[in-house]
């Protein structure tokens, strides 16, 4: 295949290279009107016969020839008996078993011929001393297409008896064209004409004839001066200059306005004139004038509105009577009543000012000054008077003059009220009130305002003739909450009123309630929370959901009706937290509040107050049997407690004075016992004399002593002296048990034992050798554990003294 293609490729350029056209596409016109017939036909004869063949395509579909087989190398005609693009690339290509190659292309586009131009008109400015033409255009050929505006001279018949003076081509699309004044006459006839064309065909436009001047229209009217007076404004304008002797063929057109509105309301036609006098108008009140104008003979076109010329008119007193309701605000029996007094808005034609004020009084006179109770710009007046007094009177007034005065009565408010009221939401901002009829009733009150803004709020209020049952509240704001009441109004009272109140639309509240905890044990938990306000519910409250989830996830719910304030969560788990929240619904939403935790309590309030009980119950009879048992032994709690102390006054130790001043007769045999307990006390007998030291006292035997002592005791010639007694204290240890074996077993080793005492037994320091004249301590290496004990001493120590040894 691509050997093939190369092939055509060399022979193509070969053919190129000596300027003859190889192949080519023959076809009678490239764009023809859609849905005609088109034929076709591939010319390429430096291809030999019968090595390829021709094929067509169109937007790359492939479109089959008229003739089966080719008559002659590249030969095969094609043909569309009608055809209905708009555009389309037809393409022819050489063909063998090999490929396809191009040979030629061309590009058809089929359309219509064009429609002729519609709403030619041509205008003069005057001040630029110019020609404006416009025309408009079908632009349903398809093609593209070139415009042409033409002008001639003609007669007075329209017929054209010259060539085109002037042609203009606009460009870019434009559907206009200027022309200057130098190729028309503006007093002469001129012929106008529009040609559109295309490649197929072209159309021209109907003939124009005009006389420029004649086709005018007029630069924007401006208002000189605007003069009120009364309930009239004189208007005074005036036209350019170029335009001026134009004057007395002018046709004028007035519209005028409040300058509230937004539309225009009045519309005066005046010929050859400029100046207006405009009246019937309000008084002090602002309106806009504006003025435009046109040829008398309604040729050419009205100039455009002038700008906007405001006045405002004289004031004249108001009209008419107020339209006035009443309300008591608070009523004291003996002295006073306090009442607000409303009224209507004087109607604009009645008011005749922009701005009115309004004067109470307690009498109809007018020039009485004394009587004023009110004086304002408001529509309504709180005012105090007498519980006697039943009438006011109210008028408006402004610079002009007042109104005539209206008279108000207060009747009582106990008639009968209407048997039924019913207000539905007919939309986001109205309200349908309906009511049965009474029937002796000569009509109606209907009030209405926001209920969250008593007590001073804005009251709106209407009144309705005696048929009428029914009346829809315009300007109702959603999401507020209105009190609807309506009166029958009697000949000589008023009716009691019937109350509903209602929303025109609902929504979720702004917020749900903030819980506040009152009280948590182990298995319930009190919460409390406020209501909405009012003003924050946008609705009415259908019913709160308190939900409480556990740890573990588990979500309970309780559904509590609007009018409830407080809850008891029951059934919890003890030493648990959960979450609790509140969700607030009306009929238009709901909204959840914020979350809190609550942990309940190990034990409940109960539980605890059991325990205390039975803690206080045990310790009473706990006390109980201490007081039994202190009764039944007090003698041995007592000495437990409070054990006797000896008195030394009391003590009998002294009575063993007349005993030891006797000598102890002791004769006992050591062997004789088997257990002997005694004090490792060394004692020294002596006389008061100076004796040599001893040597070894500690070592002396019972026998030594009693030797000693027996010398002492037998009868001799000398006096005996006083005895004196040294004790050495040296060891440590105050007692030492010398114990025997049991029958014929062998003894144990003796044991020391301390005793509970810490202070040495009679331990005090050594004897002073001044005091008692005994040098013979000084020479003992025993002097700091020895002390001299005289004889006449030992009476003061009878449990020593007891202790001395005597044998016969």
């Amino acid at each position: 295949m691509h050997k093939a293609l190369g092939v055509l490729q060399v022979l193509l350029l070969h053919f190129i290279a000596e300027g003859v056209q190889a192949c080519h596409i023959t076809i009678a016109s490239s764009v023809i009107q859609r849905g005609s017939p088109l034929s076709a036909s591939c010319d390429c004869p430096r291809l030999r016969k019968g090595e390829y063949e021709v094929v067509w395509k169109l937007d790359n579909d492939t479109v089959p020839c008229n003739s089966s087989s080719n008559a002659q190398a590249g030969s095969c005609p094609l043909h569309f008996t009608s055809f209905n693009k708009t555009s389309g690339l037809l393409q022819c290509y050489a063909s063998n078993h090999d490929g396809l190659l191009l040979l030629d292309q061309i590009t058809i586009k089929a359309g219509y011929p064009p429609t002729p131009p519609t709403n030619l008109s041509c205008l003069m400015n005057i001040s630029q001393n110019i020609l404006n033409c416009t025309w408009k255009l079908q632009n349903s050929s398809l093609l593209e297409e070139n415009i042409t505006l033409s002008t001639f001279r003609t007669n007075s018949k329209c017929t054209t008896h010259s060539d085109s003076e002037y042609r203009c081509s606009p460009s870019n699309g434009d559907n206009f064209c200027i022309i200057s004044r130098k190729y028309f006459n503006a007093f002469g006839e001129l012929a106008v004409q529009v040609t559109a064309e295309n490649k197929i065909g072209s159309a021209t436009s109907s003939l124009l004839c005009l006389i420029p001047i004649m086709e005018v229209k007029l630069e924007p009217i401006v208002i000189k001066a605007a003069i009120p007076h009364k309930d009239c404004v004189t208007l005074q304008w005036t036209y350019g200059k170029k335009e001026d002797f134009l004057k007395k063929d002018m046709r004028c057109q007035l519209q005028y306005k409040e300058a509230t509105e937004m539309k225009w309301t009045g519309l005066v036609e005046k010929t050859d004139v400029k100046t207006l006098d405009q009246c019937g108008l309000l008084g002090g009140t602002k309106y806009d004038f504006q003025i435009r104008c046109i040829r008398i003979n309604l040729t050419g076109q009205w100039s455009e509105w002038g700008p906007t010329t405001s006045v405002i008119t004289e004031e004249s007193a108001p009209t008419g009577k107020l339209e006035t309701w009443w309300r008591t605000l608070e009523s004291s029996h003996n002295t006073t009543m306090k009442i607000q007094l409303l009224w209507k808005q004087l109607e604009r034609n009645k008011a005749n000012a922009d701005n009115l004020w309004y004067i109470v009084k307690s009498s109809s006179h007018q020039h009485d000054s004394d009587t004023i109770l009110c004086n304002t710009t408001a529509f309504n007046c709180t005012i105090a008077l007498p519980t006697d007094k039943s009438t006011v009177f109210i008028s408006a007034y402004n610079s002009a003059g007042a109104s005539p005065e209206t008279k108000i009565i207060f009747t009582a408010r106990n008639g009968t009220p209407v048997s039924k009221t019913q207000v539905t939401s007919i939309g986001d901002s109205s309200l349908h009130v309906m009511w049965n009829p009474q029937r002796s009733a000569e009509g109606y009150l209907l009030e209405w305002y926001k209920s969250m803004e008593l007590p001073n709020n804005e009251i709106y209020w209407r009144t309705e003739q005696k048929k009428s049952s029914s009346l829809i509240l315009q300007d109702i704001q959603p999401f507020q909450r209105y009190t609807v009441r309506v009166y029958p109004l009697y000949k000589d009272c008023i009716g009691m009123f019937r109350e509903t109140e209602v929303y025109s639309k609902e929504g979720a509240p702004d917020f749900s309630p903030e819980i506040i905890l009152l009280n948590v044990t182990k298995s319930q938990a009190v919460i409390q929370w406020k209501p909405i306000p009012v003003q924050r519910s946008n609705g009415f409250i259908t019913n709160y959901t308190v939900f409480w989830i556990d740890t573990s996830g588990k979500t309970q719910s309780a559904t509590l009706q609007a009018s409830t304030t407080k809850y008891n969560i029951t059934n919890l788990l003890p030493s648990t937290t959960y979450q609790v929240f509140i969700r607030s619904s009306t009929s238009g939403g709901s909204v959840n509040g914020t979350t809190i935790m609550i942990h309940t309590t190990v034990l409940d309030t109960e539980d605890v107050n059991m325990m205390l009980l039975t803690f206080i119950l045990f310790g009473f009879l706990a006390i109980i049997f201490m007081i039994i048992i202190c009764l039944v032994k007090h003698k041995r709690m007592k000495n437990r407690f409070w054990p006797v102390v000896p008195d030394p006054a009391n003590s009998k130790m002294g009575n063993l004075a007349f005993f030891l001043e006797e000598t102890p007769k002791m004769t006992f045999n050591i062997n004789d016992f088997h257990q002997t307990i005694t004090s490792e006390l060394n004692i020294v007998e002596g006389k008061q004399r100076n004796n040599p030291p001893l040597e070894n006292v500690n070592h002396t035997t019972f026998e030594d002593y009693g030797h000693a002592y027996n010398k002492q005791m037998s009868p001799s010639t000398e006096e005996p002296s006083k005895s004196r007694y040294y004790v050495n204290v040296d060891t440590v240890q105050y007692a030492k048990v010398i114990t025997a074996g049991y029958r014929e077993q062998s003894p144990p080793t003796s044991v020391y034992v301390r005793s509970d005492s810490t202070q040495p037994l009679l331990y005090d320091v050594s004897p002073s050798p001044k005091n008692y004249q005994n040098t013979w301590f000084h020479f003992s290496s025993h002097e700091d554990s020895v002390f001299l004990m005289e004889e006449e001493n030992m009476k003061d120590f009878p449990l020593l003294k007891a202790l001395q040894l005597h044998e016969e």
